[in-house]
């Protein structure tokens, strides 16, 4: 740095202090227009504060003819000016600022815009939240347009200046600081995948004859494969046996999954979601649930003696349990069941955002003799959703992420074609205080705890009473 701009510096640093002309200005703009609200008969009380981010005063309404205040304020942003923006006889136009608007527009309170010409004695109004509302392109240009005679600040705007605080009501009413919620969503993130989809030609003519052709070679088949145009993919190498029995082994073409997985192609995710969807059957299989085509669902079975099926499982909180099976008996005869509720889910492979995650959508099944579909299943499952709350099927969501996702250590015996991490969760800036949901809300399942399910008797079942809980499975409450 030279020696004579040290010496600038220090002169601007050492020089006497100034007051600009647009200070002066704006000083001028918010004098006169409290003297014009005066002047119509409304209390004006200036901000006066130096650390005001954009209000420059209150106004309060009161009741011209009698004087009574009536606790009803306006806020009042003045913008002196010499010169008009895109001025004409009639109009002209003035430029919110991004963060001007944004703050004007906060709270129930209304605000005022008031741009005015103080030397000549002209002010006009404008409601800046009236003007912005529902008006997209307004918002994207900030730009007022100011109509000089229908907005000018005087006496024959005392009439549209009570609307706006009767719309609003009394008092004044400030956004609350924004609060950041976590969000558990339904969706459990597939982190594993098969390596090789093979696939090769068949001579067959369809998936039945197929399957018939495999349990020639062995009782149960591996049911990791798709039969589609005469073509069969599977997970499992298809040189080996039984495959060698239903393909043309020189057909076979090693396909790398990752491939499909990524593939914007309708056809090739189509058959991807269908092999995802063969292997979590496969994989539930081995917790003791099976595949529900009527219902495309997967639910749990029967227990061999049809005595309560519990699972074991470690919730976001703690180790908890949850009965999956369990018969609902007779109120005339309690020693006979009249149906047993099977616990399961709707599942859905999805991608968001290149990453494949499983949709568990709970739901239950209704049997008479835990196989055959009650007659009334449709009936008893609209029942038990129409009360079931958010923590119920919270609890649900949980229990089977926690059942299917993979294990840690030496010995875990994860599922070979297919593995699960855990939910995802989402922190939004937008929370929701609980206690501000309508009285009737407070009152319903909705207010459970995560792990509590609801249980209801064959009385509730059918005729719709108040439930009752499961004891045994409202242990834990994990919030």
């Amino acid at each position: 740095m030279t020696e004579q701009v040290e010496r600038m510096l220090m002169a601007m640093r050492n020089g006497p202090k100034t007051i600009t002309r647009a200070q002066i200005l704006g000083e001028t703009a918010v004098q006169f227009i409290g003297r014009r609200f005066l002047e119509i008969g409304f209390p004006w009380h200036p901000t006066n504060a130096p650390l005001e981010a954009g209000i420059d005063g209150f106004v309060e309404i009161r009741d011209l003819q009698t004087g009574e205040a009536t606790n009803a304020w306006i806020a009042v942003q003045s913008k002196g000016r010499t010169k008009l923006e895109k001025e004409t006889d009639d109009s002209f136009e003035f430029t919110c600022t991004p963060r001007d608007l944004d703050y004007w527009r906060r709270g129930n309170m209304p605000v005022l815009i008031v741009v005015s010409r103080p030397e000549r004695d002209e002010a006009w109004w404008i409601s800046v939240k009236d003007y912005f509302r529902n008006d997209p392109a307004r918002q994207q240009t900030r730009r007022i347009h100011f109509d000089k005679k229908g907005t000018a600040l005087t006496a024959a705007a005392t009439g549209e200046l009570l609307r706006l605080v009767q719309a609003a009501g009394a008092g004044t009413y400030f956004r609350p600081a924004p609060t950041r919620e976590r969000l558990h969503t339904n969706l459990l993130e597939v982190t594993r995948l098969p390596k090789l989809i093979y696939r090769a030609k068949t001579t067959l003519r369809d998936a039945t004859e197929c399957r018939e052709q495999l349990k020639k070679q062995m009782e149960y088949p591996p049911r990791e494969w798709l039969f589609d145009n005469e073509l069969i993919y599977s997970v499992h190498d298809l040189r080996g046996e039984p495959w060698t029995s239903v393909c043309d082994i020189d057909t076979i073409d090693p396909i790398e999954a990752t491939k499909w997985a990524s593939s914007d192609d309708p056809g090739e995710r189509c058959l991807f979601v269908w092999m995802l969807n063969e292997c979590l059957r496969s994989f539930v299989g081995k917790i003791g649930m099976r595949y529900n085509k009527d219902d495309k669902a997967l639910y749990f079975k029967k227990t061999p003696d049809l005595s309560p099926k519990v699972k074991r499982y470690r919730s976001r909180q703690q180790l908890t349990q949850r009965i999956v099976f369990r018969g609902y008996p007779s109120q005339s005869d309690p020693e006979k069941v009249f149906c047993y509720r099977h616990v399961g889910f709707e599942p859905r492979f999805r991608r968001f955002d290149g990453r494949w995650c499983l949709e568990i959508n709970p739901t239950y099944l209704f049997t008479s003799d835990g196989d055959k579909r009650d007659t009334y299943s449709q009936e008893y499952l609209a029942k038990i959703k129409s009360i079931e709350g958010s923590g119920a099927v919270g609890g649900c969501v949980v229990m089977f992420a926690a059942l299917l996702r993979d294990r840690d250590g030496l010995f875990a015996d994860n599922y070979p074609h297919l593995g699960f991490g855990t939910l995802l969760d989402a922190d939004i800036d937008v929370g929701i205080d609980d206690k501000l949901w309508s009285n009737d809300d407070r009152n319903t399942p909705a207010e459970q705890p995560v792990e509590e399910a609801v249980e209801l008797t064959e009385a509730e079942l059918r005729t719709g009473e108040m439930m009752l809980f499961d004891k045994f499975e409202d242990d834990s409450g994990d919030e």
